[in-house]
């Protein structure tokens, strides 16, 4: 199944803050410059946001603009812990994925990248889901990805003390200190 990612007649990201007004020419010219120092081992919009030029809410807005993709400030109570669990935790993690709800085989996932189509094929792939984007940054994703515990992998001691019998259990103390007074103890 392949990603709902619209590519087609992409703008690009410094074209759609520079139309909004949020940079100007000069500052995008900054930016390249400094992207070719680095031997383009940043994006630009990373650069964008070190220099100190737009911040990552801009940016983020502008690259789904750019992707006519929705951009999502993300809260816990957007994400279903059900569907969080159709991804391996692992893959969630390196990714930087946050798969928020499924309706009827399509799957909603936050990323930060929505140009990745292969990232999107692969979650496709793993969930069997026709794949919808929308744009989150990556510490609102790890954030509430955190949040998140797998099901199976919870340590519940109600499930060890079932299998026990209680004559197992030894009483150590009773006695409870008075800590009304700290100053004397």
């Amino acid at each position: 199944m392949s990603p709902a990612v619209n590519t087609t007649r992409r703008k690009q990201v410094g074209q759609v803050l520079l139309g909004k007004g949020l940079i100007t020419q000069e500052q995008i010219d900054a930016a390249v410059a400094e992207q070719t120092a680095r031997g383009h081992r940043k994006l630009l919009g990373e650069i964008l946001i070190e220099l100190g030029m737009v911040s990552e809410d801009q940016l983020l807005e502008a690259l789904a603009e750019a992707y006519n993709v929705p951009y999502a400030k993300l809260t816990p109570r957007l994400a279903d812990a059900k569907v969080i669990e159709l991804i391996p935790r692992d893959f969630l993690e390196k990714h930087a994925v946050l798969p928020l709800f499924k309706i009827r085989g399509l799957l909603t996932v936050a990323v930060s990248e929505p140009s990745n189509v292969f990232l999107m094929e692969e979650i496709a792939r793993i969930t069997d889901c026709k794949v919808q984007v929308v744009v989150a940054s990556v510490s609102d994703v790890k954030a509430i990805l955190g949040q998140y515990v797998n099901a199976a992998n919870v340590f519940v001691i109600d499930d060890i003390i079932e299998d026990v019998s209680t004559d197992t259990f030894e009483l150590i103390e009773t006695k409870a200190d008075d800590i009304a007074n700290l100053e004397g103890m």
